[in-house]
């Protein structure tokens, strides 16, 4: 997964910097995505987008809306970890955005996430790989959450943002 961390800070020389010195720890480690490897560990989650709105799901433990996503199975790939997840937690059916093509990450976040201990869990850091995905068809969620589109201007937060912003250029691009 270093050479998607480095493909990705090619594509986002911005983000370059501050990126690869927070997640320098993964550049030798064969499997990134354990819950228990710590400082942290490669999630996925998904960016979809519909008529001008994101999708997105009100957190059970953190109380914020965020893009759905989570923990990466074994022998599954983060963009497969993140259709998965879209689909647990919203019921949406998802495809990798054709918009997006070689299925680099659209946004890479480093952050940190609280200790948990229901979960026992320490402090960890959770190195998010968000997909830009295409919504095909809803159904029924397996592990729901609250979920709900909201327009694209009135994303506020700083990662939203900054994916609605490559979102943007990607549209301009076309």
């Amino acid at each position: 997964m270093w050479d998607v961390i480095q493909k990705y800070c090619l594509a986002f020389p911005a983000e370059a910097s501050k990126l690869l010195e927070a997640t320098r720890f993964l550049e030798s480690i064969t499997n990134p995505f354990p819950r228990n490897l710590l400082p942290g560990h490669i999630t996925g989650s998904g960016i979809l987008i519909r008529d001008e709105q994101m999708l997105l799901i009100h957190h059970r433990y953190i109380k914020e809306w965020f893009q759905p996503g989570g923990h990466i199975d074994p022998g599954e790939s983060p963009l497969e970890g993140a259709i998965r997840e879209v689909a647990e937690e919203t019921g949406w059916q998802s495809i990798p955005c054709p918009l997006w093509v070689g299925h680099l990450p659209i946004d890479i976040d480093v952050h940190l996430i609280p200790a948990n201990p229901n979960k026992q869990e320490p402090e960890h850091l959770h190195i998010d790989f968000a997909y830009l995905l295409e919504p095909l068809s809803v159904g029924i969620a397996s592990d729901p959450e609250n979920v709900a589109w909201f327009d694209l201007t009135s994303l506020t937060a700083p990662r939203l943002a900054r994916c609605v912003e490559k979102y943007e250029d990607l549209k301009r691009a076309q």
